[in-house]
């Protein structure tokens, strides 16, 4: 990546059943990420009940170097449970 790029991508996601992606690592003085979960874009009445949308990520380029940024896809209210999902981003940025 360059410094002030940005590069977004989608997570399957079970939202449905109660998992949010949250972010467990990452270089704040390197990279910037937002978790963004999608909304439907049809009437929620429409929507079937447990249906999950796959969620956004976007990194932004802040300065040079090298970060991983790790991300967890897991139920707020469990403690001490194995994610459901790990996603590990390898990143480096130049000028």
């Amino acid at each position: 990546m360059k410094v002030n790029e940005t590069r977004s991508f989608e997570l399957e996601s079970h939202e449905g059943g109660g998992y949010h992606w949250a972010i467990v690592s990452n270089d704040e003085s390197i990279t910037e990420v937002r978790i963004k979960p999608h909304k439907p874009t049809q009437e929620p009445s429409a929507v079937p009940l447990g249906k999950s949308f796959p969620t956004l990520v976007e990194i932004k380029a802040l300065a040079e170097g090298k970060a991983i940024v790790i991300l967890e896809e897991k139920r707020a209210w469990e403690k001490d449970v194995t994610p459901l999902n790990t996603c590990r981003i390898f990143i480096t940025i130049n000028q």
